[in-house]
């Protein structure tokens, strides 16, 4: 009796880690609609809902009441939800992904290096004028961000094929760029004027403000491509994090997997970071959260993090756009003040280094 007593106690842990994630959009979706309202004008949530549903319905005026509303809620605060749940998402499954590849409890989309080669393109863009594609304004921005944010990707994987990289080396690897071009981009920053440097700031401390219905679809692709690939290659995930013995003994070749996973984060996490600029702590306390909620087997963990990672940043979004007073705080200033407490708690709390159990 007690071994069927067990196994029911079993069998009925594992069904609610299936559901935990269902569970938890209940709480992200609730919040990304309330955040409609949030913001440092004064109207209310029904206000907001109102107009999404006259918009929608084709029944706005001319009134420049209806224009300003429009505006705010519709072009302003909404896409920035739906944004800011996706971009949390993407991050969030990005540094789960890359912490079992590489097997370090540390490993994102900073310590890889990928959002100090964005913030390197955005700072060329604005100090020196310099856009890759050619392209001007904003568009010419997040290009730069885009493809510079791909450079650290492509020397790990230039050192994976020349030298067999371990996962050891390849974190090594993507700290030394990721001070490279921190320290580039401090030295152009040097003589910048003050509009630059605030402009450059804003930037590299992560914000959804920008964020509008034209980004949507390139976020959403990036997500579903993501998320996709990583559930598909969840199995081979999980034996890559047993080590790389273990993984050739099993058939699988850990060099190969570590490769397309780190091309497919870094090409996800980089449309990311274009739109938003460099928000932290997401893609690192995130993953550890999850592992605590549904255990490490990542066909469980993907789908929390992603879960979870959308409802940090569209909570720390919401807090932030009123937190400042006058002016709205970028969104990474609240991630880092939230994720700092809880990253420390998992050192705290932490017995082993372990992977995969």
């Amino acid at each position: 009796m007690s071994g069927e007593g067990g196994e029911s106690a079993y069998l009925h842990k594992q069904r609610m880690r299936i559901l935990l994630p269902i569970v938890l959009l209940i709480p992200t979706v609730a919040v990304a609609v309330y955040s409609v309202s949030v913001s440092l004008f004064s109207y209310t949530f029904d206000d907001a809902i109102d107009i999404i549903v006259r918009h929608l319905k084709d029944e706005l005026t001319d009134d420049y009441h209806d224009y300003l509303m429009n505006k705010m809620v519709f072009e302003g605060t909404l896409p920035r939800a739906v944004g800011g749940v996706i971009i949390g998402a993407i991050l969030a499954i990005s540094g789960a992904v890359m912490q079992y590849i590489i097997r370090n409890p540390l490993a994102d989309s900073y310590t890889t290096g990928i959002s100090s080669g964005a913030l390197f393109g955005v700072t060329i863009f604005v100090l020196l004028d310099i856009s890759v594609l050619g392209m001007s304004g904003d568009k010419g921005m997040i290009a730069n961000a885009l493809i510079f944010s791909l450079v650290p990707s492509a020397i790990m994987i230039v050192f994976s094929f020349k030298k067999k990289a371990t996962p050891t080396m390849m974190v090594l690897v993507g700290i030394a760029t990721m001070y490279m071009f921190s320290s580039a981009t401090m030295f152009l920053k040097f003589n910048a004027e003050p509009d630059e440097l605030e402009m450059l700031y804003e930037w590299g401390l992560g914000s959804l403000f920008k964020v509008g219905w034209s980004d949507i679809p390139y976020l959403i692709a990036a997500l579903v491509a993501l998320f996709a690939f990583s559930m598909v290659m969840s199995k081979k995930i999980d034996v890559l994090a047993s080590g790389d013995n273990s993984s050739i003994s099993l058939g699988v070749n850990p060099f190969l997997i570590r490769v397309l996973c780190l091309v497919v984060s870094a090409l996800c996490t980089a449309v990311a970071v274009s739109f938003s600029g460099t928000i932290g702590f997401v893609g690192l306390v995130i993953p550890h959260l999850a592992r605590m909620l549904v255990g490490s087997k990542s066909k469980l963990l993907i789908p929390c993090s992603a879960v979870l990672g959308g409802f940090l940043l569209i909570t720390a979004d919401s807090i932030a756009r009123v937190a400042g007073g006058n002016t709205a705080l970028p969104v990474g200033v609240l991630t880092a003040l939230i994720g700092t407490p809880i990253f420390l708690y998992f050192l705290l709390k932490s017995r082993d280094s372990s992977w995969g159990k």
